[in-house]
């Protein structure tokens, strides 16, 4: 006798096996298994909601960007909500992917732009008379508002030459 993989029984075995368990022993049973009662899934809700704002404040960053602030503080938000709309799109949780991703491309133009025009502002480069002596920044000005600029960017030097000056 072979089985089915082609190896030989030995009869003995299994006959030993029987008088081990015993003939009138019963023989062992799978578990049953009771049947799992499966509950419907419930899907994630597709909740829109951030693609129509990002995309109105991307287009007013945009738009307002050649001011300053107006394009940083409209920017970020647009940024941001265009981001978690278009992650939340991107997994199928919402419809309006396209209006998340314009408004975070548009907000980040926005962004940029502003933040590079409000830059010299904040860090004092760029200015009229910057890296200037008292002296150059005086030949170079033309105008009160230009002369007041270099007043100010060399106070303590103005004071010492001109102690009489009215301020």
């Amino acid at each position: 006798m072979t089985t089915s993989h082609g190896s030989p029984v030995d009869p003995e075995a299994r006959t030993e096996t029987m008088r081990a368990v015993g003939p009138d022993a019963p023989a062992p049973r799978a578990p049953r298994r009771r049947p799992v009662e499966q509950e419907p899934v419930e899907e994630p809700a597709r909740r829109n909601g951030m693609g129509t704002p990002a995309l109105v404040l991307g287009l007013l960053a945009a738009a307002t960007c050649w001011t300053g602030w107006a394009g940083v503080v409209l920017g970020l938000p647009a940024v941001v909500a265009g981001y978690l709309g278009a992650r939340r799109a991107f997994h199928d949780l919402a419809t309006d992917g396209a209006a998340s991703l314009g408004g975070l491309v548009t907000g980040f133009i926005g962004l940029v732009v502003g933040a590079v025009i409000v830059w010299p502002t904040l860090f004092g480069s760029g200015g009229f008379g910057d890296g200037l002596t008292l002296d150059q920044c005086m030949e170079q000005s033309t105008t009160a508002r230009e002369m007041h600029m270099c007043k100010s960017q060399h106070l303590a030097e103005f004071n010492e030459r001109y102690p009489n000056a009215a301020e």
